[in-house]
């Protein structure tokens, strides 16, 4: 990692020497560099490799930390049919990360992985390269020299793959959880079946639930609130089957059982060597040996469409080799089955559910449950709230509606001691929060759950002493930050336990970060889930008139190092200094004498600081901001950083960690060097000086947030709850009592 990426020797900072001299405190600051680049270096240097200067660990790191990948010849799963998939690749390295990421975490059985590297770029290729490494079972064959073409690639993937199964998947697709089983399914149901294809959001006659927009084919945008695994849900649950059979089938995700590959042979490179019309070809030859063509109309499988293999002179090409079809297998023949696909109402029933499931949460919520029974209940544990709550508490707090906004019986376990705090914070806490006394008060009020989630490695020691009393749950631990990272030796070791406290519980995060430096450093899987925004307080205000001054808020924390409240406050005066009329600066996160500690002249500061803050004066502070400052050593997340731009405003936030997830460098927000001032300081100096570079940060920052929302975060979180839970417990989970006839017991 270059540019703004962690540095292996810190020196000295370059902040005017306020660093230096603020004394034992600002020592604090150094040793929390010191404490992550200890651990967090070694991690790196296993990486894969990046296109620009992000934190490498941010972006999807396809790791087979849950065993799926399976090496060629190897023993499969007793009772199963082998697997092949085969993934062309060239260029368009995000949509690959994400495809392989997808495959690793979401398959749910054994598969052989063939990636064939089509000519890619040289980024594209070393990571290949460095994934091939780290996955000895996976098969990477590259054709460097050219021809390159879909085609051409595809058939060298078919011809490395022995298994019953050989499945053509785009590198810009992302498939949902237990897709592959339920793909398989389909084609073992019946012997007369020789290809499958499942539903998707861009593939032509299997799109769903548009087919059309106007002449084109539809892309059917994902809703904001809903995930490619909550698109997955509806299919299978919420829509009916149809057995339906269409002549074509689109080759974004190609199932082709062994008979086939036997009896009809490779695609036909020769005519369609750069792919287009190539999938309908075999289609057709495989229907003339008398296979039929399924639809797995329970199996979501999202593309993003045309991204590996780029879409510059598509249309040309896609008429010209359509055209070739046409004279191969003659023009009356093909027109009638197109014309005959066009009429057929087959899937029209999967559509009109779809439409009427994916149109609101609410049309969704019903579908939520294992088999015939009620919504998993769900318990988080919290073991202390801090005043004003945190981040962390807000997220669960938040997580928590959401999921009992889609009638999941979600609540948050925390001690009675806290529960004027709550209430001072979170106005339903008495219908959110659940209140015990001490641990034999907390098993008894949490033996109806399902599911019961640790929030903080301090609460793993809950989660333990109730599993010792019953094992009838789920035990679930969300990863909100890696706290051996800033942590004191002591407690590190404490925190490093705690990863691994019950041997089958589900870690979940909400940033690929956090699920790639656990799966490193612990070679534990942790599943990614949305991260929660309540858009409905943190949201954009009416439009200000003001001085023309660049707006600056920033959290000062002098109890928190690695938030370098010193590192802050010394940018800021930096700034002031240098744009003395042409900036206004507040701060906010701790009490005024807080501030005093920790400088010896606070006055100017003090001025300038809020003070504590609720969630709704954050909320509006932000309104009234143009920038956000985030100077903290690294982000787990950083949902301060999402918030502002909620409400309108850009951020500047540091390149280590999990901000990369919605940080587009450049475009919504900047992310920076936070061991020494000068990059955050040259960053706001930046925007003060150039207003359109402002304007359009500030219009990205808007566009991003619009994608993140409470339900969304909280579908997620459920999603991998039941999934989790039926892997344990299989279809018929035990049963538990309700919490009304535990209460009548007590």
């Amino acid at each position: 990692m270059s540019g703004a990426g962690p540095r292996p020797d810190p020196g000295p900072r370059a902040d005017g020497g306020q660093q230096a001299d603020a004394g034992p405190r600002a020592e604090l600051e150094r040793e929390a560099w010191q404490t992550l680049l200890r651990s967090y270096l070694p991690i790196l240097e296993g990486a894969p490799p990046c296109q620009d200067e992000r934190d490498p660990l941010s972006l999807p790191c396809p790791l087979d930390t849950l065993g799926v990948l399976s090496a060629a010849g190897s023993e499969q799963e007793p009772g199963e049919p082998s697997v092949d998939v085969v993934v062309c690749a060239h260029d368009a390295l995000e949509d690959l990360r994400l495809c392989l990421w997808s495959l690793l975490a979401k398959s749910g059985r054994r598969l052989r992985l063939i990636v064939v590297n089509d000519g890619s770029d040289a980024t594209t290729t070393s990571f290949l390269r460095a994934f091939a490494g780290r996955h000895p079972a996976a098969t990477l064959i590259e054709r460097s020299e050219p021809p390159h073409g879909y085609t051409l690639a595809a058939n060298r993937g078919l011809e490395a793959s022995a298994s019953d199964y050989a499945i053509l998947l785009n590198s810009d697709t992302v498939v949902s959880s237990g897709w592959l089983r339920r793909l398989i399914a389909h084609g073992e149901a019946s012997p007369a079946v020789g290809i499958i294809g499942p539903l998707s959001n861009a593939a032509s006659h299997q799109s769903v639930p548009v087919v059309r927009a106007g002449r084109a084919w539809s892309v059917n945008a994902l809703p904001d609130w809903l995930t490619v695994d909550g698109m997955a849900l509806i299919v299978d649950r919420g829509a009916p089957r149809t057995g339906t059979r269409l002549a074509f089938l689109n080759g974004y995700c190609y199932a082709i059982k062994r008979a086939v590959l036997d009896s009809v042979g490779l695609f036909d490179e020769e005519r369609f060597p750069a792919g287009y019309c190539e999938e309908n070809d075999y289609s057709q030859r495989a229907r003339a040996a008398g296979f039929e063509l399924a639809v797995a109309d329970d199996t979501y499988v999202y593309h993003a469409k045309s991204r590996s293999y780029g879409s510059e002179g598509r249309a040309d090409l896609a008429g010209r080799n359509y055209e070739v079809f046409l004279q191969k297998h003659g023009r009356v023949e093909i027109e009638g089955l197109v014309s005959a696909m066009e009429g057929d109402r087959g899937l029209e029933p999967v559509r009109a559910a779809v439409a009427e499931r994916s149109s609101t949460p609410q049309q969704l919520a019903p579908l939520l449950g294992e088999r015939g029974r009620g919504a998993l209940r769900v318990v988080f544990l919290l073991p202390g709230l801090a005043h004003g709550g945190s981040g962390g508490s807000h997220s669960i707090y938040q997580e928590v509606t959401g999921l009992r906004g889609l009638g999941v019986p979600a609540r948050i376990a925390l001690p009675r001691w806290d529960r004027e705090r709550a209430a001072g914070v979170y106005e339903d806490a008495e219908e959110v929060f659940q209140w015990f006394d001490d641990t034999d008060d907390l098993i008894g009020g949490t033996a109806d759950a399902d599911v019961i989630s640790a929030t903080h490695y301090k609460s793993l020691a809950m989660l333990q002493a109730i599993r010792s009393t019953r094992s009838d749950f789920l035990p679930a631990y969300y990863v909100q930050d890696y706290e051996p990272f800033f942590t004191a030796p002591y407690i590190a070791e404490e925190a490093t336990a705690s990863y691994t406290a019950l041997p089958d519980m589900l870690l979940f995060a909400k940033s690929h970060w956090l699920c790639n430096v656990v799966a490193e450093r612990h070679g534990l899987f942790v599943e990614k889930v949305e991260a929660s925004l309540d858009r409905e307080l943190f949201a954009p205000g009416e439009a200000r008139e003001g001085d023309g001054a660049l707006r600056v808020l920033a959290m000062v924390r002098p109890r928190t190092a690695r938030r370098q409240p010193f590192a802050t406050l010394a940018v800021l005066r930096g700034l002031l200094d240098r744009f003395p009329d042409r900036v206004r600066v507040n701060t906010f996160g701790c009490y005024a004498d807080e501030l005093d500690e920790i400088l010896d002249d606070a006055g100017e500061e003090r001025e300038r600081h809020l003070g504590m803050l609720t969630r709704a004066q954050v909320a509006e502070r932000l309104r009234e901001t143009d920038v956000f400052l985030d100077m903290s050593v690294y982000q787990a997340f950083g949902r301060t950083a999402l918030e502002a731009m909620a409400c309108g405003a850009t951020t500047v936030v540091p390149a280590v960690g999990g901000a990369w997830e919605f940080v587009d460098h450049g475009r919504n927000a900047l992310a920076v060097d936070t061991f020494a001032p000068d990059g955050a300081l040259a960053a706001l100096g930046a925007l003060v000086e150039d207003r359109e570079l402002l304007r359009r940060l500030k219009a990205g920052a808007r566009e991003t947030a619009a994608r993140y929302s409470i339900v969304r975060a909280a579908l997620s979180e459920y999603l991998a709850f039941e999934h989790a839970h039926r892997r344990r417990f299989g279809d018929r989970p035990p049963e538990k009592p309700g919490i009304h006839a535990l209460l009548a017991r007590e």
